[in-house]
């Protein structure tokens, strides 16, 4: 999306139309439904090509902030890898949460269990936590 260029009356538009590198289309803009305030509603997702033939998309960046409960979740996986056995996690987890985890990392119980997963899965497969979260999500999309 480097290149630009204006439609005719653009002139003076702050905002120039983004055109697609592969076809040269106009790009439109994507929105997905998501549940806002309890109700349905469109949020702008990213931009795609119109174009048949051309299956060109861009996703909105989105920057999360330092602490973000992704960013725990990540970071506390990372240090169970680092902390723990295979057997010690597998065993964390078919047990209650860890109270003392939760609060030292920011975590939700969901969010607890989800980062044990990570770790367990990683050790297993000989991956990184970033890879291993890749894994979950490319499952979770496949069942849905």
């Amino acid at each position: 999306m480097t290149e630009r260029k204006r439609r005719q009356g653009q002139k003076g538009v702050k905002t120039i139309k983004e055109i697609c590198p592969k076809c040269g289309e106009y790009l439109k803009r994507t929105y997905t439904r998501e549940l806002v305030d309890g109700k349905q509603r469109f949020v702008k997702s990213g931009w795609s090509c119109p174009s048949s033939a051309c299956e060109y998309v861009v996703k909105d960046y989105v920057e999360l902030s330092e602490g973000e409960p992704v960013d725990n979740v990540k970071n506390f996986a990372e240090a169970c890898c680092d902390q723990n056995s295979l057997k010690e996690l597998k065993a964390a987890l078919a047990g209650d949460a860890d109270e003392t985890d939760m609060k030292t990392w920011h975590l939700t119980e969901d969010q607890w269990r989800k980062a044990l997963e990570v770790a367990i899965i990683a050790m297993e497969n000989n991956l990184s936590v970033d890879e291993a979260i890749k894994c979950i999500c490319d499952e979770e999309d496949q069942e849905a």
